[in-house]
């Protein structure tokens, strides 16, 4: 009867998930669910940006090389600067900044912007020519 009942005790603590699903839950969050969901909206609206990047980056043959662009981006979506800051070869550096000028974002998340005070979202997308 005792082992009976070590045994169910034993079975009933393998059974707890929950405990075991909190640890791990803790790693890719803050623990507050409402700042949690806007940063995974942010981090979407990053790969947003990555995304239309890589989309209408020109494929014409310039050369070997990389350019590397800083940019701003308002709280309407619009590219508000950009500037190059890296390049290997002039062309390289105006197709690379066309399509960034170019990119038609929508407006960050409204936890974001209100992080920013309504400043600009600052990124760095760098551009490698093959």
């Amino acid at each position: 009867m005792k082992a009976a009942t070590i045994f169910m005790a034993f079975l009933l603590a393998l059974s707890q998930p929950a405990v075991a699903q909190s640890i791990f839950d803790g790693l890719g969050g803050t623990g507050d669910p409402a700042r949690d969901a806007a940063s995974a909206e942010y981090e979407q609206w990053k790969r947003t940006i990555a995304s239309q990047a890589k989309e209408h980056t020109s494929r014409l043959w310039l050369g070997h090389g990389s350019v590397t662009v800083h940019f701003c981006v308002d709280a309407a979506g619009r590219v508000a600067d950009a500037n190059v800051v890296k390049a290997s070869n002039n062309e390289q550096a105006l197709l690379a900044l066309s399509t960034i000028s170019s990119l038609k974002l929508p407006p960050p998340p409204a936890s974001a912007r209100k992080a920013a005070g309504g400043k600009c979202h600052h990124f760095s997308q760098s551009f490698y020519y093959h």
